[in-house]
């Protein structure tokens, strides 16, 4: 087993993501279909060889636990190591920052983890990064930390680090970025060695500080350690707000975008399946650009839309740019644009809805509209 151990962080729900994260958590978002967001954290430890991960939860985790079991599609299910899911004490406001939820699985990092090296990382990043290739240059470049980034402008609230002459390490760090700017954006994606992040947490502790970017990284920074930039080159987007998921999951109806996250023969991406028949398309069915699940049932029309499993699209029925998750049924004569219907909805007949890519609606988990 190779000597790393991973840590994903899956309590976030952001207020953004309004009625989407009211009974889940981020990490727990279904996406694309068939998977859930923490399905990429896991598959990227999985395909680097980790399989011994901490998953830190917080409030809301119901739906999280039913999807990762017993940790089986990623391989973790081991006599040694595994899965472990953490659920740290917390007062009810919530963890004010990650050095904070660090804290709160102190035990397990100081007596647990066996490993050198900790890889951290957020179950609500939506990427597939070649996690053999960050560590692999980790060692090979003697940062004390490497730092996932990309190139590319990120929507929500983020880090941002501006890299040295060399372009290999860390000059400085920006928080509080959004879009473009200077330097390259944190994924908030590290690999360090256990011991320093267990001093980085003394000092956070002794300090009173919270933060693993403002406080922790700044405090690496200033006592003169080296903060190593890997560069991820693939998709990636870190999901905060309906919008920033509803056009990460319409994103997977351009091929390019789609290969860049599920790369064919390297990378798998796992989850935990649902077992449906195929899919059954009527004679009435018109369906362009979209990605359908198995199990649905579809006679109306569709146009750059995402089913998961289950959905019923009856006749007369028009849907475009919509997303539609597990059970959801869409009466007669319905006409959808740019809705995002959460799990077991019920549209009756001849209903008409209109967001925007912008603004999309999203319609609540079990409501009869």
């Amino acid at each position: 087993m190779i000597n790393v151990h991973g840590i994903v962080y899956a309590y976030h729900d952001h207020p953004d993501l309004g009625e989407l994260c009211k009974e889940r958590t981020a990490a727990a978002l279904p996406f694309c279909g068939r998977f859930r967001l923490v399905d990429f954290a896991l598959s990227s430890m999985m395909n680097a060889g980790i399989f011994d991960v901490g998953v830190v939860m917080q409030y809301g985790f119901q739906s999280l636990m039913e999807h990762l079991s017993s940790g089986r599609p990623w391989n973790m299910v081991r006599h040694s190591g595994g899965m472990h899911l953490l659920l740290a004490p917390v007062n009810r406001a919530g963890y004010d920052g990650d050095m904070q939820a660090l804290e709160g699985i102190s035990n397990h990092l100081s007596r647990d983890v066996k490993q050198d090296y900790v890889l951290l990382t957020r179950g609500d990043l939506c990427a597939n990064i070649d996690f053999s290739a960050l560590i692999e240059q980790h060692m090979r470049s003697g940062a004390d930390v490497t730092a996932v980034c990309t190139t590319e402008a990120l929507p929500c609230e983020h880090h941002r680090f501006i890299p040295d002459e060399s372009g290999a390490f860390a000059a400085e760090m920006l928080s509080r970025q959004r879009g473009e700017g200077r330097g390259l954006a944190s994924l908030e994606t590290y690999i360090l060695r256990r011991g320093l992040l267990l001093e980085m947490m003394r000092w956070s502790r002794e300090s009173d500080r919270l933060h693993f970017h403002s406080d922790g990284l700044q405090h690496v920074l200033h006592a003169g350690w080296r903060i190593g930039l890997y560069r991820h080159t693939g998709y990636a987007r870190i999901i905060t707000s309906v919008a920033e998921y509803y056009e990460a999951n319409m994103d997977m109806l351009d091929r390019d975008k789609r290969l860049s996250l599920f790369p064919p023969n390297e990378r798998y991406v796992a989850t935990r399946a649902r077992s449906d028949v195929s899919t059954y398309y009527g004679e009435t069915a018109r369906v362009t650009d979209s990605l359908i699940a198995d199990g649905c049932r579809i006679e109306g029309q569709l146009d750059r839309c995402i089913l998961s499993s289950g959905v019923r699209v009856a006749d007369g029925a028009h849907l475009r740019g919509c997303i539609l998750l597990n059970d959801t049924v869409i009466g007669p004569g319905t006409d959808l644009r740019c809705v995002i219907a959460d799990k077991n909805v019920n549209a009756s007949p001849h209903i008409d809805l209109a967001g925007s890519a912008k603004l999309p609606i999203v319609i609540p988990k079990g409501t009869v509209l």
